[in-house]
C-alpha cells in the first residue's frame, strides 16, 4: 500500500545467505556459467540482483523471457529465479528439473498452496520485509522438507541414499532379455544408492536413455560411456587350401613370373647363338631348359657359349628347386588358408549382399532376395557392439528365444563359419543422456567403471575360452585320395595328351 512506510532494505544479509548457498550448491569449477532469470520487480530483488551479477568468479547471464532457455541451462548452468507472482510459475515447471535450480521469492508466497508445491523442485530461499532469510530444501527422492541454517550453509548429500527411487533405463522391447552390461551397471548403481533399478520398452519418464548410434547427433547433454557400436561386415571364413596348392605357393607370382622370363630369355638366346642344342625347335628348347631345373640335361649341347650358359642356369636351378621342395615339405604339415575378407577393396571385390538399403547406401555389389549365393561370397552387415564376441554374446540371446538350439551352439556355428571384416562403419561410443538431478551421480560411476575396468571384466567373464577361435596350425589327418584328385587329373591328361602327340608323329612324321 502506498500509504504504508517504505521497509528499510539491509541487502547484506539476502546477498550473503544467497551467494554462500550458490557457492556450495555450485562450485566453480564444475558449474561456471550462472543464469539470473529476473521475473521479478520486487524492491528486494531489484536491491540483491546488482550483488549478484558483480561477482567476478562466474559467468553469468541475466534472462528475462523464459524462451531463451536452452539445453545448457538444464544440465551444465546454477539457475536462480526471482518470483513474486504466480505467473513465474511458467518458468520454474520449465526449469524444475534442471540440474541446479535456487528460488528467490518472498515470505507471502508460502500462503499460496498451489503456488508453494511448484517450488519443491529446487533450493527456496524466502526472504521476509523484517530483513530475515530462511531456506528449504525438498528432498527429491524422500519428499521430506528440511530447513537450513542461513548462518551456517551445510548442503545436504541428497544422492547418498535415494530411498528406493525408480530409476528406469529405456530399452528396446526385444533386448529386454539380453544381459548387456548397461542392465548390469544401473542395478550396480542401484545397489549402491538404495534405488531400484527398472528396464522399460515404454519411452516415458524415463532416466537413464543409452544411445547407440550417435551419427550427426551433437549434444551437450550426451555422456560418453563405455563401449562403442558400429556397423560390421559379417563375411565368411577363408577355408583350407587344397593340397595341391603346395605345388604353386612356395613362390609368389612375380618369382614364377621372374623364372619364366629368364627361361624365355635363355630359350631365344640359346636359338640364336647355341651350337648343338641351338638346332632343335624354339619349344623344345625351352622344354629342356626346364627338364634341366627338375632332373638335369636330357639332350646333348656343346660349344663355349652353350656350355656357360646352361652351367650357370644348372646352378640357379639347384638353389630354385632345393628350396622350392624344402618349403612343400613344411607346406605339407601346415593347415594353410586363402586370404581372409578384411579391407574395403576386398569387401567390394569378393561380398554378395542382400538387396536392401544398408548394401545400395554403401554400393556393395547384391544378389537378389530369394536366390542363394556362394558360402565363399554371401556377407551381411550387421550392428555389433565393442566386438565380435560381445556382439554374438547379445545375438546369441535373440537367437535363442526365436530358435530351439542354444545359445552355445549359434556362438560355435557363427565362429567357425563367420568372421567380422576388419573394416568399419560409423564407429561411435555408447553415450547416456541422464536426468539433470541424476547427471554428478551418474557421472562418478562412469568414471569408476572406467577407472577400474569392470566393464572389460564383466564380458570377459562371459567369454569362454573355446569362444577364441584360431586357425589350425598343422595338419593333423592323412593325406587321402581325393586330396590328390587334381594331381591324379593332371597326370591322366597328361598321358593321353603325350599318347596323341606319338600318334600324330607316327602317322604324319612316318
Amino acid at each position: 500500500c502506498p500509504l504504508n512506510p517504505v521497509p528499510t532494505i539491509d541487502s547484506r544479509v539476502y546477498v550473503q545467505a544467497l551467494s554462500e548457498l550458490h557457492r556450495q550448491l555450485c562450485p566453480v569449477d564444475k558449474y561456471h556459467d550462472l543464469v539470473v532469470y529476473q521475473t521479478s520487480n520486487d524492491a528486494f530483488s531489484e536491491t540483491v540482483l546488482p550483488f549478484i551479477m558483480s561477482d567476478i568468479v562466474y559467468t553469468k547471464t541475466r534472462l528475462i523471457f523464459q524462451s531463451y532457455i536452452s539445453y545448457d541451462n538444464y544440465f551444465h548452468s546454477c539457475n536462480i529465479i526471482f518470483i513474486d507472482s504466480w505467473e513465474d510459475l511458467n518458468i520454474v515447471s520449465l526449469l524444475q528439473l534442471s540440474v541446479k535450480l535456487i528460488l528467490f521469492y518472498p515470505k507471502w508466497i508460502q500462503s499460496e498452496t498451489y503456488i508453494v508445491r511448484q517450488l519443491k523442485k529446487g533450493y527456496e530461499v524466502v526472504y521476509g520485509l523484517d530483513n530475515t532469510v530462511e531456506i528449504y530444501r525438498t528432498n527429491l527422492f524422500s519428499k521430506q522438507k528440511i530447513a537450513l541454517d542461513p548462518q551456517n550453509i551445510a548442503i545436504p548429500d541428497e544422492q547418498h541414499d535415494l530411498h528406493g527411487y525408480r530409476i528406469k533405463m529405456y530399452c528396446e522391447n526385444f533386448l529386454l532379455k539380453v544381459p548387456k552390461f548397461e542392465k548390469y551397471f544401473l542395478e550396480q548403481v542401484a545397489i549402491k544408492r538404495n534405488a531400484t533399478a527398472i528396464q522399460t520398452s515404454y519411452f516415458t519418464r524415463i532416466e537413464v536413455l543409452p544411445i547407440i548410434n550417435m551419427q550427426n547427433m551433437v549434444y551437450s547433454w550426451i555422456i560418453p560411456a563405455f563401449g562403442t557400436t558400429y556397423k560390421a561386415v559379417k563375411v565368411p571364413r577363408a577355408k583350407p587350401k587344397p593340397i595341391v596348392w603346395i605345388l604353386i605357393d612356395p613362390f609368389d607370382l612375380y618369382v614364377w613370373i621372374t623364372y619364366l622370363m629368364l627361361v624365355l630369355t635363355m630359350a631365344i638366346s640359346i636359338s640364336l647363338f647355341g651350337k648343338l642344342l641351338g638346332r632343335r625347335r624354339f619349344m623344345e628348347i625351352v622344354l629342356e631348359l626346364i627338364m634341366m631345373c627338375l632332373a638335369g640335361p636330357s639332350r646333348a649341347y656343346g660349344g663355349t657359349f652353350e656350355n656357360r650358359i646352361i652351367t650357370l642356369f644348372c646352378l640357379i636351378g639347384i638353389v630354385l628347386i632345393s628350396s622350392y621342395q624344402s618349403l612343400i615339405i613344411s607346406f605339407m604339415s601346415c593347415a594353410r588358408y586363402g586370404p581372409e575378407i578384411n579391407t574395403l577393396k576386398q569387401i567390394h571385390d569378393r561380398c554378395l549382399f542382400p538387396d536392401d538399403l544398408y548394401a545400395k547406401f554403401y554400393n556393395f555389389k547384391t544378389f537378389p532376395n530369394g536366390s542363394l549365393p556362394g558360402a565363399d561370397s554371401e556377407c551381411s552387415l550387421i550392428s555389433a557392439q565393442n566386438n565380435e564376441i560381445h556382439t554374438l554374446i547379445i545375438l546369441s540371446n535373440l537367437e535363442a528365444e526365436n530358435n530351439s538350439y542354444s545359445k552355445e551352439s549359434f556362438i560355435m556355428h557363427s565362429l567357425e563359419n563367420y568372421r567380422f571384416a576388419e573394416t568399419k562403419f560409423l564407429e561411435y561410443l555408447i553415450c547416456f543422456f541422464i536426468q539433470p538431478f541424476l547427471r554428478e551421480l551418474f557421472l562418478f560411476y562412469i568414471q569408476a567403471v572406467f577407472e577400474s575396468g569392470i566393464y572389460e571384466y564383466y564380458y570377459n567373464n562371459k567369454t569362454k575360452p573355446n569362444w577364441q577361435y584360431q586357425h589350425k596350425t598343422f595338419v593333423e589327418k592323412v593325406v587321402r585320395l581325393e586330396d590328390l584328385l587334381l594331381l591324379w587329373y593332371a597326370f591322366v591328361l597328361g598321358t593321353l595328351m603325350s599318347m596323341l602327340c606319338f600318334v600324330v608323329e607316327m602317322v604324319v612324321h612316318k
